[in-house]
């Protein structure tokens, strides 16, 4: 079983967030009801899985956030295809990005990861579960209904550090449809 099919197998229906072939490749919109924002990835490989990774509440529950360890980020993306194998930890937000919170947020992010990672090597016998994946963090922000819906890397300026950490997400403005491509 790889980690795609335990993935499926492990979370509830309700934290995954259907995917669309579109030929050999699939798309999805990440629909996020706080910030009332859709933003659709296409191209994705079709060996993916779409977590929505905020759909369960944390809150008060077991931390206490004096450190923001209750946050987390809207979305997740696990894609493995062939030698590929990725996380993209995504925050959306419909104005601007305060970096803090954003980062914050990612952090709580990989922490969930990391949780799914414990769960899939103890519960499923699969001792490298998502293990050799390459994060990439990216905060989403300025989604207006006016803004374009084509993909173009015009509106955000280069981006220079490799964002594979929180603290480097990559900040993408005003673009409601982007390729898998542009998120790695």
């Amino acid at each position: 079983m790889n980690d795609i099919d335990i993935l499926h197998e492990m979370l509830n229906s309700t934290a995954l967030v259907p995917l669309q072939p579109k030929g050999n490749k699939v798309s999805v919109e990440l629909m996020d009801k706080q910030s009332q924002t859709t933003v659709e990835i296409t191209n994705l490989p079709q060996n993916s899985v779409v977590i929505k990774t905020d759909a369960f509440e944390l809150k008060k529950v077991i931390f206490n956030g004096l450190k923001d360890e209750r946050r987390r980020a809207d979305f997740a993306i696990v894609s493995n295809e062939n030698t590929k194998k990725w996380i993209i930890c995504i925050e959306i937000k419909c104005s601007n990005i305060d970096k803090d919170k954003v980062i914050s947020q990612l952090r709580g992010e990989k922490c969930v990861i990391d949780y799914y990672k414990a769960v899939g090597r103890e519960f499923w016998a699969a001792n490298n579960f998502l293990e050799d994946y390459e994060y990439r963090f990216v905060g989403i922000a300025g989604i207006t209904e006016k803004k374009s819906t084509r993909p173009t890397s015009s509106a955000n300026p280069p981006h220079t550090q490799l964002h594979n950490r929180p603290d480097t997400f990559l900040p993408i403005f005003e673009q409601k449809r982007l390729y898998f491509n542009e998120l790695i």
